[in-house]
């Protein structure tokens, strides 16, 4: 992937100039208030900055603790420099490398940046509605299914042609979501080169491309999906039939993989409003790459939650800074060999299309390889899938919203007939083993 250092440089840089901005507007800093860290200062100053590993040669294997962060500034801020953090007079905190923060704080000696306070960011709003066209709403029934939707052992994908059958006799959403991968990179018959053949009208072909398995296996299961259900698709960095194999990625072409006018294909990460719903995807198992350092009561709290608070409080899908590699180890003939498998692929210049937009989703998808979940962090609802097809047993999602009553919503001060959404109080989740 080719990215250009100097462009790299400016949206990082961007990230934390505007971070600074936020957090002034929010508290009515002044501009001298903001110091540079390295500084040496006998008294209490702010700075904004990234987290990061205080080692240059920090691998995302490595373990970091509370004495092995370091505060990076801007150019603007302070010059783009480094300084260490000793977090020894803060009893509650919760960092991880990439995350932007606001730090109060002292450098008597020049050489450590020593915390004392961490300023909380605002949150950004929760989506509004009128009363006029809430009426219009009624109830809606979604379906979350992430991949893979085969076994590993075979490419005949009839888990996905088991579900397609329940999706049109026994589920029947409004709404099915896909998550990629649809047919994965890093699948067995795949990665090793085996051979892979079809039945087409009585006949066995062999696909000659990894398009034509998708056209030739998959894209006739899902073309017998009941054309009046809505089928969106988002794909993941592992899916074969996809030019773009960095985070944010674009989205499938529609006709190229010929499919249906029912199915709408969207980028990874994206949000999008189904009803009054709005719904933010993520396929970058945010959850699995990120380890954060923390202490008193955040070390306490549920992970998945935590990890939910921080996407939400940084205002982006994947705040997680540098990317995480996937290395997958085995033995050939008895030599060991490692096998480069797709990671998060950041490609940081456009890494601002990952960001949210000015209002906090309704519901957060963000799928993972650990275990399924749905949680409410910040009255979002947020929902890992799982997987169709695991090991043992896999999992979809079922969400059943209640049409909105006006009596039961909480109306927004200052605004005339405007009210939240609340679906974290008129959803219900299913999460059923597949």
């Amino acid at each position: 992937m080719r990215q250009k250092l100097l462009e790299t440089a400016d949206v990082l840089d961007d990230q934390i100039d505007s971070y600074a901005q936020l957090i002034q507007a929010h508290y009515n800093f002044q501009d001298s208030d903001f110091t540079n860290p390295s500084f040496i200062s006998q008294n209490e100053i702010i700075s904004v900055g990234r987290i990061v590993p205080d080692n240059p040669q920090y691998k995302d294997t490595d373990a970091l603790n509370e004495h092995s962060l370091a505060l990076e500034s801007s150019r603007l801020g302070g010059i783009g420099k480094r300084i260490p953090l000793d977090l020894t007079e803060l009893s509650n905190f919760a960092f991880f490398p990439g995350q932007i923060v606001c730090l109060k704080g002292k450098n008597p000696s020049g050489e450590v940046f020593k915390i004392s306070e961490v300023v909380e960011p605002p949150y950004l709003g929760s989506p509004i509605t009128s009363a006029d066209e809430l009426k219009q709403y009624e109830d809606v029934k979604l379906m979350v299914v992430g991949g893979p939707y085969t076994a590993i052992t075979d490419m005949n994908y009839k888990p996905l042609e088991d579900l397609v059958g329940k999706i049109n006799s026994e589920y029947k959403p409004h709404v099915v979501i896909l998550l990629g991968p649809f047919v994965d990179i890093t699948h067995p018959c795949i990665s090793k080169g085996l051979d892979i053949d079809v039945e087409v009208d009585g006949k066995r072909i062999k696909p000659k491309t990894l398009d034509e398995v998708f056209k030739l296996i998959v894209n006739p299961i899902l073309k017998k999906i009941n054309p009046l259900i809505q089928v969106i698709m988002v794909p993941s960095l592992k899916d074969a039939t996809i030019n773009h194999a960095a985070y944010p990625q674009n989205s499938f072409d529609r006709k190229q993989l010929q499919l249906g006018k029912n199915f709408k294909c969207f980028t990874n990460p994206s949000m999008f409003q189904v009803n009054e719903v709005n719904i933010g995807v993520s396929n970058n198992d945010i959850f699995k790459d990120l380890k954060d350092v923390t202490k008193g009561d955040y070390a306490l709290e549920n992970r998945f939650e935590r990890i939910s608070n921080h996407v939400i409080q940084q205002r982006r899908f994947y705040p997680l800074f540098p990317g995480v590699s996937k290395i997958k180890k085995s033995k050939i003939n008895g030599e060991d060999f490692e096998e480069v498998q797709p990671g998060s692929n950041l490609d940081v210049p456009y890494i601002g299309l990952a960001d949210f937009n000015d209002i906090i989703p309704d519901i957060l998808i963000m799928p993972s390889d650990l275990r399924f979940f749905a949680k409410i962090v910040k009255n979002v609802l947020v929902i890992n899938p799982g997987s169709l097809v695991k090991f043992s047993s896999g999992s979809i999602v079922t969400i059943t919203i209640k049409k909105p009553s006006l009596d039961e919503l909480t109306k927004v001060d200052g605004e005339e007939n405007m009210y939240l959404h609340d679906i974290w109080k008129r959803a219900r989740v299913d999460i059923i083993k597949s």
